[in-house]
C-alpha cells in the first residue's frame, strides 16, 4: 500500500531523541493502520542544519541503498521510494528542517524541541503544527499546538540493586551554554557512551546531574537508582519546569534543593513512564483524526 504519510528523519540513531520518535512515529502510524514510511535525509557532520544534503537531490539512488539507511530494530519503518511523493501525500518535517525541501503540498511540522532556542527555523505559512511537549511548542506561532509524544522507555535500564553506590555522573548535551557547577567537577561524563555503558554507571553511581533540561536521560537516570537531578536555567522553580517537562514529574530534581523529592517519588518513575508510553498511542490516534481532517 502506498504510504499517505512520509516522515523526513535521519538514520535510526539510539541515543538521539529526535531521531527515535519520528522511527517511533512511522511505527505507531502503520500500527494504526495509517501507511507510512520514512524519507531518508542526511546532515553534515558539522550538524550545521543550513547544510543539509538531501537525497532526494543529490544522490536518489540512496533512496534505495537500505542498508545503510541505520534503521530501528523490530519496528514498522521501510522506506519511501521517490515515486511515494505524490500531490495528497502528508509529509512531516521536524523543526529543525528549514522550509519544505520536498515541495510538499500538506505539511506537518512536528515540534521536538523548542524552535530557536538552539538552532534556526523557518517555517511555511500552511503548515499544521504538533508538540512532543508544551516546553516544545511556541503557542504565538502554533496557536498552541497539540501534543504528539512517542515515548518508548529502553528495557536496558533498571535498577540491579546494588548497595556499593558512590560517586556521581553527569550529562552536557543541549546545556552546554550554563556554567558548570562544583558536584561535577569529580563527576563521570556520559556524553557519547552507549546505553549499556550509561545504564552500568547510573547503577554504579550515587547521583546524576544533567544540564540538558529535557533528556530522556534523566528519566532512565531514576529508573537505575540514581538520584537524578536537573541543573536549572530555564525556569525559576520545579512547578514551571514539570508544566514543560511532564514525564520528569517524578524521580527527579529541579536544582539541588529539590533531592528530597527525587529519592522520596524516585520509586513512581518507572509506572509513570509506562503509562506515558501507551499514552502516547493515543497522541497518535488523534494525529491521524486531525491531519485527516485538515487535509482530507
Amino acid at each position: 500500500m502506498t504510504p499517505r504519510y512520509l516522515v523526513f528523519a535521519p538514520g535510526y540513531n539510539p541515543d538521539s531523541g529526535g531521531s527515535i520518535f519520528l522511527h517511533e512515529l512511522v511505527h505507531a502510524l502503520n500500527t494504526l493502520g495509517a501507511p507510512a514510511a520514512l524519507w531518508p535525509f542526511h546532515q553534515p557532520r558539522n550538524g550545521n542544519p543550513l547544510g543539509y544534503i538531501h537525497a532526494f537531490l543529490r544522490r536518489p539512488s540512496i533512496l534505495w541503498r537500505r542498508p545503510r539507511f541505520p534503521m530501528a530494530p523490530g519496528r514498522n519503518t521501510p522506506v519511501a521510494f521517490p515515486w511515494h511523493l505524490r500531490r495528497d501525500s502528508i509529509v512531516v518535517y521536524p523543526e529543525i528542517t528549514l522550509g519544505n525541501p520536498l515541495r510538499a503540498r500538506n505539511v506537518v511540522r512536528w515540534l521536538l524541541y523548542r524552535p530557536g532556542l538552539r538552532d534556526p527555523y523557518r517555517f511555511g505559512p500552511d503548515e499544521m503544527f504538533f508538540r512532543a511537549g508544551e516546553f516544545c511548542d511556541l503557542p504565538d506561532l502554533t496557536g498552541g499546538a497539540p501534543d504528539l509524544v512517542l515515548w518508548r522507555i529502553n528495557p536496558i535500564y533498571r535498577n540491579e540493586g546494588r548497595k556499593d553506590r558512590k560517586g556521581a555522573c553527569y550529562i552536557v548535551r543541549k546545556g552546554e551554554h550554563k556554567p558548570r557547577i562544583p558536584e561535577t567537577a569529580e563527576a563521570t561524563p556520559i556524553d557519547g557512551l552507549s546505553h549499556a555503558e550509561i545504564a552500568e554507571i547510573f547503577n554504579r553511581c550515587e547521583t546524576f546531574y544533567s544540564y540538558d533540561e529535557a533528556t530522556f536521560y534523566s528519566q532512565y537516570a531514576a529508573i537505575c537508582g540514581c538520584t537524578s537531578v536537573v541543573v536549572p536555567g530555564l525556569y525559576s522553580t520545579r512547578e514551571e519546569w514539570v508544566k514543560n517537562h511532564a514525564p520528569g514529574r517524578y524521580g527527579i530534581a529541579y536544582g539541588l534543593d529539590d533531592l528530597d523529592h527525587a529519592r522520596d517519588t524516585q520509586h513512581l518513575a518507572i509506572s509513570s513512564l509506562q503509562e506515558q508510553e501507551a499514552a502516547g498511542l493515543e497522541t497518535v490516534r488523534n494525529f491521524i483524526r486531525l491531519t485527516q481532517e485538515r487535509f482530507g
